[in-house]
Parts: C-alpha cells; sequence; structure tokens
C-alpha cells in the first residue's frame, strides 16, 4: 500500500464527511487511530503533483507542518467548501515559534482556497512561505483567514501568519506591507495579467 502512495500523482478528496484530517502526523497515528478518527496514514508522496480536497465538511486541516518537505512536486493545491477547515498546514500549539522561518515551495503553480469559513490560517503563525513559481492564486469567501499574501519584485508570491510578538518585532520594516496586506478579502490572481491586487514589497 506504502509503495503504491509513493507512485501516486494526482488525489482527489471529495464529499467524505467523516475525515476530520487529511494526513496524520507520525506522533498522532497510535491516539487518533484508538479514538476511531478516519484519517490517511503518515508517509511521504514525492511524486504527488495535485491534491483537490472540496465538501468535506468535518475536515479541520490538512496536512502536520512537517509533512510539506515531502511534497516536493506539488503543482495545485485546491481546497473548496470545507465548512470546518480551519488550518491547512497544521502546526502543533506547543511549538514556539521565536523567529520566523521561511520555507519555499519550488513547484506549487495554482493555489485555491474558496468558501472556507472557518480557515483562519493557510501557513502556520510565525511562518514565511514563499512560492517563486506560482502562476495563479485564488482567494474567495474566507472571513476568518489571518494569513496575507503579498508579491515581491521577482513577482514571487509570498505569505505569512503573523505571532503578535513577531508583529511587533518587525512593525518598523515591514509596516507598510503589513497594513496594506489582503487578510481577508477576496484575491485573482494570475501571473498573465500583469499588474497585480497584491500589496508589494521590496
Amino acid at each position: 500500500m506504502a509503495r503504491s502512495l509513493s507512485h501516486l500523482k494526482y488525489l482527489s478528496i471529495e464529499g467524505c464527511e467523516e475525515i476530520e484530517r487529511l494526513i496524520l502526523d507520525k506522533d498522532q497515528v497510535s491516539s487518533s487511530s484508538s479514538n476511531g478518527d478516519t484519517s490517511l496514514q503518515p508517509m511521504s508522496f514525492p511524486n504527488l503533483t495535485e491534491i483537490v480536497v472540496i465538501d468535506c465538511k468535518n475536515l479541520s486541516s490538512l496536512f502536520p507542518f512537517g509533512f510539506a518537505p515531502v511534497l516536493p512536486k506539488l503543482e495545485r493545491l485546491i481546497v473548496e467548501r470545507n465548512s470546518k477547515l480551519e488550518q491547512v498546514f497544521e502546526l502543533e500549539e506547543k511549538v514556539e515559534v521565536v523567529a520566523e522561518e521561511e520555507m519555499k515551495f519550488d513547484k506549487l503553480l495554482n493555489l485555491s482556497l474558496e468558501e472556507l469559513p472557518g480557515l483562519i490560517h493557510f501557513c502556520p503563525k510565525g511562518y514565511h512561505f514563499v512560492f517563486p513559481k506560482m502562476t495563479q492564486l485564488k482567494v474567495r469567501d474566507c472571513p476568518k483567514l489571518t494569513t496575507v499574501f503579498f508579491i515581491d519584485s521577482q513577482k514571487f508570491i509570498h505569505c505569512k501568519t503573523k505571532v503578535p510578538q513577531l508583529v511587533e518585532q518587525d512593525a518598523v520594516e515591514e509596516s507598510t506591507t503589513i497594513r496594506n496586506a489582503i487578510f481577508n478579502e477576496n484575491i485573482y490572481w494570475s501571473r498573465l495579467w500583469g499588474e497585480s491586487q497584491l500589496p508589494h514589497i521590496a
């Protein structure tokens, strides 16, 4: 089974009301299985290029944060109409972030987050995601989203979810970006359009 999944290129889950987490962290497997949690077991997906998750009513998170590096070929992530989803990349509450950390998603081209009324953040608090090759970004009807998206001079897309102490520390150098950043408005961005509605950083 694990060997077969390692060759998986496309994953689509739609209308699965029982699932609460898409991927379990290794530390969660034993406790969650004993509690009856229905989730995919922890493993690597080195060839996965596309993930689509739609209408999973009880889904609360997609990936444990440490799972991001084992999606090296992910090009397309579509997440829509998952009413209880709060986090895409979930970081354990006990983990304390003392300084901002950066992570690159070198292959991700298309990100769509739509009709997610409970979504609070895409990336964990205190982390900075960079998408050098992103060509299309859509964020729609995510009223609670605290992750901000912006673009740099190289047209790399960035996103951050700030913790309060880091906002205070970075207030001087990033005040303009944070002030202008899009928190919970609808975003429709394509590299082909030229002009961007996203705030810029130097």
